[in-house]
């Protein structure tokens, strides 16, 4: 889930960068937050002892924010906010620059930065606050471009749960599949969870979650390009 970026300067031993880059920081604390309260929803509402509880919550959080697709635990049955906490991670993502998918650190980074912003504007109004990342302002165009990429991705996530679900399909099963495919988690709930699969969706549902799968893998924009009147003019 770690930047490769982060890699290059460990094996250059440039320890200065690794320790001022926002998204690693960012990406680690939410990942033990997320643990942690994987870890107390199984320890006050089972009856499982700590190191259970402990091993089981940080590898489930672990495993879908880096949708890396493993699981050690059925978490269907684990309490209903637990589930909704997997379910919200289906959203997450590592960071940018390594392997996994979903919509990623750096951008929900910018995200919380945007959002702090407006609440310093409301309170500062003559105030000119604009956001930073790596100690470098964001351009609006990357502001932009980033804050699109996330309305964009909850509008297909929205949309493809409409079109998975009317053939029939439960709306925790359909909602959890578009966003495990879009993301390329791999687990999902209700009849796509950890002990479960996709065969039991029809074959034009199975379409639409790989095609899903292709968008989400190609960050979304690379694909809608493809689209465009403009791309194919010489």
């Amino acid at each position: 889930g770690v930047s490769f970026v982060v890699y290059y300067y460990l094996v250059k031993l440039n320890f200065r960068k690794v320790l001022h880059n926002e998204e690693l920081w960012f990406y680690s604390l939410t990942t033990i937050l997320a643990g942690a309260v994987a870890t107390s929803v199984l320890l006050v509402s089972t009856n499982k002892p700590l190191e259970v509880a402990f091993r089981e919550g940080f590898f489930q959080v672990i495993s879908i924010i880096t949708t890396t697709g493993y699981a050690t635990v059925d978490y269907l049955y684990w309490p209903m906010a637990g589930q909704l906490l997997l379910f919200l991670l289906l959203f997450a993502g590592a960071c940018t620059g390594s392997t996994t998918g979903s919509i990623k650190m750096l951008r929900h980074l910018v995200l919380v930065k945007n959002i702090r912003n407006v609440f310093v504007r409301l309170i500062h109004p003559r105030m000119i606050s604009t956001s930073k990342l790596f100690n470098k302002p964001v351009s609006e165009e990357t502001n932009i471009s980033i804050l699109s990429f996330i309305v964009l991705y909850i509008v297909i996530f929205i949309t493809g749960t409409l079109v998975v679900v009317i053939p029939g399909v439960d709306l925790v099963t359909g909602a959890s599949s578009v966003a495990s495919a879009l993301g390329n988690v791999g687990p999902a709930f209700g009849a796509a969870g950890p002990m479960g699969n996709y065969d039991g969706f029809s074959e034009f549902n199975k379409i639409i979650l790989g095609f899903l799968m292709i968008v989400g893998r190609l960050e979304i924009f690379t694909v809608f390009v493809l689209f465009a009147r403009s791309f194919w003019r010489l």
